[in-house]
């Protein structure tokens, strides 16, 4: 299922066949999710190609009900450093930024 899940999100596996000679494939995302008391800090690790990740970050972090404070990026050579602060209250404090931290880990992975 996750081979089928990954196709559809446009991964592609490492070609890692004896004929091959190189590994070929996209690197995959990264994801560090950072919380400090009501701030969550989100540091988003793409290649060029997951771009749509960002907007799914963001698309999760509204459903939970945390509110972006800044997001920012940075391209260096093939890789994409996204970053997004976040600011989470009242019922989504405490568990609910827990909650925000296995969903976000779970559409990365």
């Amino acid at each position: 299922m996750k081979e089928r899940k990954d196709n559809l999100m446009g991964f592609e596996r490492p070609n890692t066949s004896p004929n091959s000679g190189a590994m070929v494939g996209l690197k995959p995302p990264q994801i560090d999710i950072h919380e400090k008391g009501s701030a969550l800090e989100v540091v988003l690790i793409t290649g060029l190609d997951f771009q749509f990740m960002f907007n799914e970050t963001i698309r999760v972090l509204h459903e939970e009900g945390a509110e972006i404070v800044n997001a920012s990026f940075s391209v260096v050579d093939d890789t994409v450093f996204h970053t997004i602060h976040a600011q989470v209250e009242g019922p989504v404090l405490g568990h609910g930024a827990a909650r925000i931290s296995e969903r976000l880990k779970k559409f990365v992975f």
